[in-house]
């Protein structure tokens, strides 16, 4: 009978009461003048954590985006219910101060940071660095992260003249852009160290299913939980073993030869030593870490475009030689690539990351503009998905047209609010207002390079038997299908 007091016993009990008392406070939520979407009951809408959180997230915002055009709407969540803000609500949620709708309290609920991360709330020093430092060295350190795009497409894509190769779309490109991304994280070699790139391009996945698990839990039991559902110390004594004898050397350099010496690392890493806001190799490699989790990025999506419509590519292709012909491959020359900055920027409105954006937890009861009340404690969120998909706003907006966006920027004889990194309240992928993306120059220049590099080494196109789906929908999150392939062949020089 040892098995009725293993963890797991334990943490369905729990579960069991979280799931009794979140339907209770669904029932007795002060949120009965917001129309419900979808289930309006917990049991009718889950089996523990089966149900909206899993299937129908799309189709329920998208439901209420239709029917309530003038207003907003709920949807549950398996522990609370999710307000849908209206459009016009979009400046207020903008400038709105931590103390009054939070971003990092509903990142914190999101993923459970402390727990999943080994970082807390108000120990996020590492984002001045990334909006200072790291946007300011891109011009400089631009040659490094090509020459790791062009090194790791060499190696992964691996192929032989004129010969067509099928590639798992999803890993490859993800592990090129993590080895382009640790390029400025950490250095060589590190950075393409095989453990390293694993542990890091495997975490996204393990942190979401580690959140979601906490999330059914009270705060009081998080910490608890965490201890049986969390692998945080493992992946921590697993990056402490790789990057530990890296940050022991520098540290080393900084003890005897102080702020600069001969060849002194250039990267994100040593940004944060130089900072002395940590020294321990647990703290920094924590660090290094989460700036993964949140700097990786891939570009399968567009890639899948690319492959479905191989006529685009001879249009980037054109534009690209053009620009670097007379740029080279250079930072500068990057900025003129419009259609290539087009191309990623339509995926995003297309695909996007999330079913909803702009995540925010209501700090103090609060009464919205046209009259609505938020109670205190309610999270709230905006329908992006179905937003970037009104026609109200975009011309055909389900059809994929690459370059839609270079349209726009020439035409308007304008050189900044279409391009990819702009913010604007017509596409949230990157935030609007305090808390948009601080990484969003590194992760443009990094996809950027890697689509301009493809187009002009490669052909591309669709495996011959591939008709699954290239995007799946899980929860809220949109994220590539892991088994989906496209065909590789190297360009004749």
């Amino acid at each position: 009978m040892d098995f009725l007091f293993t963890p797991y016993l334990v943490a369905g009990i729990c579960a069991a009461l979280v799931v009794a008392c979140s339907f209770r406070l669904l029932r007795c939520s002060n949120l009965d003048h917001i129309p419900v979407v979808g289930h309006s009951s917990l049991l009718a809408s889950y089996w523990f954590t089966k149900g909206l959180e899993v299937d129908h997230t799309e189709r329920f915002v998208q439901e209420g985006y239709n029917k309530y055009k003038s207003g907003i709407f709920r949807v549950a969540n398996l522990t609370h219910w999710v307000v849908c803000l209206h459009r016009s609500h979009l400046e207020h949620a903008a400038r709105a101060l931590e103390d009054h709708l939070s971003f990092i309290e509903a990142a914190d609920n999101s993923l459970k940071l402390e727990h999943t991360f080994g970082l807390k709330n108000n120990d996020m020093y590492h984002v001045s660095i990334i909006q200072s430092t790291l946007t300011r060295s891109l011009s400089v350190l631009y040659a490094d992260v090509r020459d790791e795009i062009v090194a790791a497409c060499n190696e992964y894509l691996d192929l032989k003249h004129n010969e067509w190769k099928t590639i798992s779309a999803v890993r490859v490109t993800l592990k090129i852009a993590s080895r382009a991304s640790n390029r400025m994280f950490v250095g060589l070699p590190l950075c393409r160290d095989p453990d390293w790139l694993d542990l890091n391009m495997n975490l996204p996945r393990a942190v979401v299913d580690e959140a979601r698990i906490l999330r059914l839990f009270p705060s009081f039991m998080v910490p608890l939980v965490a201890k049986f559902v969390t692998n945080l110390s493992g992946r921590t004594s697993r990056g402490v073993a790789l990057l530990g004898p890296v940050i022991k050397e520098r540290l080393q350099h900084m003890e005897a030869e102080g702020t600069d010496w001969n060849n002194k690392p250039n990267d994100f890493l040593q940004w944060c030593m130089d900072s002395k806001q940590e020294t321990s190799l647990t703290s920094l490699t924590r660090r290094i870490i989460s700036i993964n989790f949140a700097g990786i990025h891939t570009t399968s999506s567009a890639l899948f475009h690319l492959a479905e419509n191989p006529r685009h590519a001879q249009a980037l292709r054109d534009e690209v030689e053009v620009v670097v012909s007379k740029y080279g491959w250079t930072k500068e020359g990057l900025s003129k690539m419009r259609k290539v900055d087009s191309f990623l920027k339509e995926t995003q409105r297309f695909e996007g990351l999330s079913i909803l954006g702009l995540s925010r937890k209501a700090m103090s009861d609060i009464t919205l503009a046209d009259g609505t009340f938020i109670p205190q404690g309610t999270f709230l969120a905006f329908p992006a998905h179905a937003m970037h998909h009104d026609d109200a706003v975009y011309e055909n907006p389900n059809v994929f047209e690459p370059f839609r966006f270079a349209d726009m920027r020439n035409k308007e004889f304008e050189g900044s609010r279409h391009q990819m990194v702009a913010i604007t309240p017509d596409l949230l992928s990157f935030g609007l207002g305090r808390h948009t993306c601080p990484g969003r120059f590194f992760a443009a220049t990094v996809l950027k390079t890697m689509l301009a590099h493809i187009v002009m080494s490669y052909d591309v196109k669709r495996g011959n038997d591939e008709s699954r789906p290239t995007t799946l929908h899980v929860g809220r999150a949109i994220v590539p299908n892991p088994t989906a392939k496209v065909m590789f062949r190297k360009r004749e020089e």
